[in-house]
């Protein structure tokens, strides 16, 4: 008893004893988002609950219809109408209908491509959720190193007003400098709560896509990934046309669309019911009668259009084939485009602008505390550096962006350089 007294006391009462929280908040690794997002999206799992839905399908139009069972009473005596155990003859049918070989087969291969087809779509749909993730989780790391950007250069700020205020007390400079240094120093307090405030709406999106509940905790994003991936623009181009799973699902739609026409043309033939029936006389079964239906397909005007449609279908989806892949194609390289577009404008920043742009502030703000130059002209610098830092952090997140939509439309990762 008395040492739970003492835990309890350890627990309560602060101190450096005090126990780490076992369930701190982990920082978000877009991977783990990436994996958690395809078990817990609901339009992933509403996607996938249909590619079951067709596989069930497809397994069932593999067997034929159920037979038919039918029992009939013949020569009841008209004196007993209902009494139907004074009749002469009762006769029990056993029919199954086949339809002419071949079509069972081909209603069970359009069912199977239709099932790729929407397995297809569903794996569409999970890149392009995946996409939104990675575009939604780029957002909110960029406001989140915007902001500490922000709270970085508010202390260098702070920094500066405490120089010109102390230059004011020497007589070296004038009011207008520390009152300025206030203003600037207000003005990004301003900015930072605005940036929270969106830092808060793009942590809403994060746990909508990922069906959070709405008031769970998020923890902050790792960073901004840096590592630039290889692009061969070529390469890329094949890919997507090889794996995208929405040219994919067009190619087995196209697939189905021929085991229709098959179809098509097997209705002008008929189906076929075979039937036996054993027969009841007088308590007794001493014959059975056999029995062949068919079906007559006379109409040929109606299966001429039912092959009319199929086959205009087919060549309808053809076309509709050969124009996606002119999109996709469109699409790698504009996508490529814009990649190597943010690589370059990234490598600027880091190799020249932010080097030289840290320089000349450290240059300015020694300037400054020796009186060569003026308050105002540090100021500019101070802002030159944050929209710079500020502009790099974007550069950055296009460059993912880019690599992101790459993905979707290769219908595959991009590995790295």
């Amino acid at each position: 008893m008395r040492y739970a007294k003492y835990l309890l006391f350890l627990l309560l009462v602060p101190g450096p004893w005090t126990l780490t929280p076992l369930f701190a908040e982990q920082p978000l690794s877009l991977k783990a988002l990436v994996d958690e997002v395809k078990e817990r999206n609901p339009e992933i799992l509403a996607s996938r609950q249909r590619v079951k839905e067709k596989e069930l399908r497809a397994k069932a139009e593999g067997f034929l219809d159920d037979p038919q069972f039918q029992i009939m009473i013949e020569d009841i005596p008209t004196e007993r109408p209902f009494n139907l155990g004074n009749s002469m003859l009762t006769r029990y049918t056993i029919s199954q209908m086949f339809p002419f070989p071949g079509k069972l087969s081909l209603k069970q291969r359009m069912a199977i491509k239709e099932a790729l087809m929407t397995e297809a779509q569903a794996i569409q749909k999970e890149l392009e959720i995946v996409a939104m993730l990675k575009e939604i989780y780029y957002e909110y790391a960029l406001i989140t190193e915007s902001i500490k950007v922000t709270r970085e250069i508010k202390d260098t700020l702070s920094e500066m007003a405490r120089i010109a205020e102390a230059r004011y007390s020497l007589g070296q400079a004038s009011q207008q400098d520390v009152i300025k240094a206030q203003v600037e120093l207000t003005m990004l307090i301003n900015e930072i709560l605005i940036l929270e405030a969106e830092k808060d709406v793009a942590a809403a999106r994060l746990k909508a896509i990922l069906n959070r509940d709405s008031s769970s905790p998020i923890g902050e994003p790792e960073g901004i990934p840096k590592e630039t991936k290889e692009i061969r623009l070529d390469e890329l181009i094949n890919r997507a046309l090889d794996k995208n799973p929405g040219l994919k699902a067009i190619s087995f739609e196209i697939e189905a669309q021929d085991a229709a026409i098959g179809l098509a043309e097997k209705n002008y033939y008929p189906d076929f019911m075979i039937g036996v029936a054993p027969i009841q006389r007088e308590g007794r079964f001493d014959t059975w009668d056999a029995m062949l239906t068919l079906n007559i397909p006379l109409w040929r005007g109606r299966y001429d259009s039912q092959l009319g449609e199929a086959r205009t279908g087919r060549e309808a989806l053809a076309f509709m084939l050969n124009s996606e892949k002119n999109i996709k194609t469109l699409e790698v390289k504009e996508a490529a485009v814009k990649v190597d577009a943010a690589e370059r404008i990234r490598r600027l920043y880091e190799t020249g602008l932010i080097p030289q742009v840290e320089l000349s502030f450290g240059f300015a703000l020694t300037s400054y505390q020796t009186g060569k130059i003026e308050f105002m002209a540090l100021l500019d610098t101070e802002r030159v550096l944050k929209r710079t830092r500020i502009e790099y952090l974007r550069a950055l997140i296009d460059y993912n962006k880019g690599i992101a939509s790459l993905e979707k439309v290769v219908g595959a990762e991009i590995g790295g350089s």
